[in-house]
């Protein structure tokens, strides 16, 4: 379903650059023309992240802990996977296969968050499959639907992952509204095969930025929402142990840096001068997210290797 509203959105776009090129060819040549109202189109995208990074800022300043320097040197990423993400990965590059390693070391599941779909994780798949994992994804929809209903989704995804990959458990790798649905998926089915969740920039407590977006599961992202609460209440000790957080200072979504950490999880990372959307991209991210998945399955991986 996002494929098809982002294909659409593209559509618009090249009209409304089709138009501005049209009108500007008065003046100038027409390649003059269309390049600049390609460049046109580009830098309203990048004002609209660039509005997003001033009102995180803002409200870190206002409301959270002092953080490292470093809100411009996230933007340039940030825009360029934003652009990416929007006119490439989610209309038309969300189609990939499950990632079968030849001699898999576990199994991996790939949520993504608002607004989105499984196009995001193009480049993380094959860097997961290319160290080992079984990876596979899912779309969560319909896209404005509750999390609840998303962690139906994820739970039974996970089921049926861990059928075909013959493992008995596997990893959840959520970004952003995707960890509070591997959260809910966990609630409603503690006894699904989800052995841990790891997640990205995931509005634990809330989001002020939620107040943008649309659907019952943006209303469920406000901060201190009430499903929010019920869902803090419902944890006990041991199910936040089962999570492994990793936020970033500079967040443009996810903000202040707090609102992405779980109290009790097992594990965590804090990153600077990384965005929301380009958490799945840093180095040191990815570095962390390795070690992590070898650790969680070390056990898994002796059994298999005695064998």
């Amino acid at each position: 379903m996002m494929a098809w509203a982002m294909r659409g959105f593209t559509l618009g776009v090249a009209i409304l650059a089709a138009l501005t090129s049209w009108a500007l060819s008065a003046w100038l040549p027409w390649p003059a023309a269309v390049l600049a109202a390609l460049l046109l189109a580009v830098a309203i995208h990048a004002a609209i992240v660039a509005l997003g990074f001033a009102l995180a800022r803002l409200l870190t300043d206002r409301t959270g802990p002092a953080g490292p320097p470093g809100w411009l040197a996230a933007m340039p990423r940030e825009t360029y996977l934003s652009l990416r993400n929007m006119y490439l990965d989610i209309p038309w590059r969300h189609r990939w296969p499950m990632r079968l390693p030849a001699r898999a070391r576990g199994a991996v599941l790939l949520v993504h968050g608002y607004g989105c779909n499984r196009g995001i994780w193009r480049d993380f798949d094959t860097w997961l499959a290319a160290r080992g994992w079984t990876v596979a994804a899912l779309d969560l929809e319909p896209p404005r639907a509750g999390i609840d209903r998303f962690g139906e989704q994820v739970a039974a995804e996970a089921a049926a992952l861990a059928l075909r990959a013959g493992r008995g458990r596997v990893t959840v790798i959520a970004h952003s509204m995707g960890g509070l649905a591997a959260r809910a998926a966990l609630r409603g089915a503690p006894d699904a095969p989800i052995g841990h969740v790891i997640t990205l920039g995931t509005p634990h407590r809330g989001t002020w930025h939620a107040r943008f977006g649309r659907g019952r599961c943006a209303t469920q992202m406000l901060p201190d929402s009430p499903w929010l609460g019920a869902l803090h209440a419902a944890e006990t000790p041991a199910m936040a142990s089962r999570y492994t957080c990793i936020a970033s200072h500079h967040d443009n979504i996810v903000c202040p840096v707090d609102r992405a950490l779980l109290p009790g999880a097992s594990a965590s990372l804090v990153v600077a001068r990384v965005g929301h959307m380009a958490l799945a991209h840093d180095a040191a991210v990815r570095a962390f997210i390795e070690a992590r998945l070898e650790a969680l399955h070390a056990p898994d991986m002796a059994e298999s290797d005695a064998a």
